[in-house]
């Protein structure tokens, strides 16, 4: 089967959610002997050696230009593109560089799934967070975008952007004025998403919330994403994990980007109040740094590799997934669960399709839930848990058993 994959925003080698699936799973497919090209944006100009092919475009728009395009000269390219690939499938993952005009040209040429792994044909913001950091699930059509984003915002030049943006700091201007635009891309997608041929939602909350803003399809299912953690070759590395009791600290760890939407503020919280140790691998909001530098119990290690992640997982008795927003599917969960790592996380997005009582905690955002976690951790139940659980969590989805599933979907809808 020749498939076409979608996911520009990124240098496919980047190491991020979407791009580390959409190269695993494109791997895995080339290996069983189909004929897979990934289409991808933000070139590095390293070497690209993978099973699949690789072709780069260089889109008009930048990544996260919060401006609502519904069409460019963009969809001339790809339209080339298509014709010259000649695909059985596309399959969209990412496309916050490219026009919502570019699902009608692939609809044209091929059979078109869409693969919903964030919320940026509803938010510009992509995260479902208004400007002052609120959770924003609803709208109104995107309406309430226009007062939500600036104008100045909307400009697509990262360095004049920044440029205006200070200038009217120093002026003591608020904002140039709101954007515009944003309704209508909004009708625009709802009906380009009604005619495509399948969408996956790769949680549950995910799809509801799509749903909720009227986007949908006759073939609209939920589909959990595979994981190369969850392949026995990494599993082997975390058997037999050792018991805890109270005299021991535990250590929880946070692996990924700790900033104000992944729960910086909460984790504040939890360290501040906690004396079991905390470790966190990855990217740090500056404040957030400052802050932890001066606690004895919270150790920074910086930026990681994927190389390292065997090493850091064995470090860590317990896993920290604190999305405040409606976090698709964070991966991270399954690098914790596959390496045998309880997980705390808040109920948030798709966490609670993973998490449960068999492999970890989830609580609310909410006073009542940040104290529950607090109890939890304060007391000898976070030993329980832990001891209960360890050496019982099951795997998550192999890459493999996903391909078996897309392929089902294709199949369906060729």
């Amino acid at each position: 089967m020749r498939v076409l994959q979608i996911c520009t925003g990124f240098d496919i080698s980047f190491h991020g959610g979407i791009t580390n699936y959409v190269r695993n799973i494109s791997s895995t497919m080339a290996d069983n002997g189909h004929d897979v090209t990934v289409l991808y944006s933000k070139d590095n100009k390293e070497e690209k050696n993978y099973s699949f092919k690789t072709l780069n475009i260089n889109p008009k728009l930048r990544p996260f230009h919060l401006s609502s395009v519904i069409t460019n000269n963009d969809v001339d390219l790809l339209e080339k593109i298509v014709k010259d690939i000649s695909p059985d499938i596309i399959h969209v993952h990412m496309m916050i560089d490219l026009p919502v005009k570019a699902l009608e040209v692939f609809k044209r040429h091929a059979k078109v799934v869409i693969s919903l792994h964030d919320y940026s044909y509803v938010c510009n913001r992509i995260i479902l967070l208004d400007g002052d950091g609120k959770l924003c699930t609803s709208s109104n059509e995107n309406k309430k975008c226009s007062s939500c984003i600036s104008f100045e915002e909307t400009i697509d030049n990262r360095y004049i952007s920044k440029g205006v943006r200070e200038g009217l700091k120093l002026l003591k201007i608020q904002r140039l004025g709101n954007s515009h635009g944003h309704h209508e891309r909004f009708l625009e997608g709802q009906k380009l998403f009604k005619n495509v041929d399948c969408l996956i939602a790769v949680s549950s909350r995910v799809k509801e919330i799509y749903q909720e803003n009227g986007y949908d399809n006759d073939l609209f299912i939920v589909n959990h994403i595979g994981n190369y953690t969850a392949d026995e070759s990494f599993r082997n590395n975390f058997t037999g994990r050792v018991k805890k009791d109270p005299s021991q600290k535990l250590k929880l760890g946070f692996i990924g980007n700790l900033h104000f939407h992944k729960g910086a503020n909460l984790f504040l919280k939890l360290v501040e109040n906690s004396d079991h140790e905390f470790h966190i691998y990855g990217g740090i909001d500056p404040s957030v740094l400052e802050k932890v530098q001066s606690m004895s119990h919270v150790f920074y290690h910086g930026r990681y590799q994927h190389s390292d992640l065997v090493n850091i997982l064995k470090q860590i008795d317990l896993g920290l997934v604190l999305s405040i927003w409606e976090d698709n599917a964070p991966q991270v969960v399954f690098e914790f669960l596959n390496a045998g790592v309880p997980v705390i996380g808040t109920k948030m997005g798709g966490i609670p399709d993973f998490v449960n009582e068999n492999n970890g905690f989830l609580f609310e955002i909410d006073e009542v839930g940040i104290e529950s976690v607090l109890q939890l951790m304060n007391s000898d139940e976070i030993y329980n848990l832990y001891n209960r659980v360890i050496n019982t969590i099951n795997g998550t989805k192999t890459a493999s058993q996903h391909m078996d599933e897309l392929m089902k979907i294709y199949n369906q809808i060729l």
